[in-house]
């Protein structure tokens, strides 16, 4: 069983996906919830190359999952409170 990305530090279990279609964050949040079983974490991450338009945003947060993409030189996150 492999995951993209996980960390330690913040409980971070993350999927990384290569573009913003529905099905790539549907097959993302079906990754995370089979691995989330076996890994301790507290966020599950979804990493996209860009924001998603809103309906796949509230598709993920209805799945218990952050969107993080990049924004400018540095991340952004759904999830205001989530420190990367």
């Amino acid at each position: 069983m492999f995951t993209d990305l996980y960390s330690n530090q913040p409980g971070l279990l993350a999927e990384v996906k290569g573009s913003v279609t529905r099905e790539n964050v549907r097959m993302a949040i079906g990754q995370l919830a089979d691995c989330s079983r076996f890994v301790v974490h507290t966020t599950r991450a979804i990493l996209l190359p860009s924001r998603p338009r809103m309906d796949l945003l509230n598709l993920a947060e209805s799945q218990g999952c952050v969107v993080i993409r990049p924004e400018g030189a540095t991340y952004g996150s759904s999830e205001p409170n989530l420190v990367l």
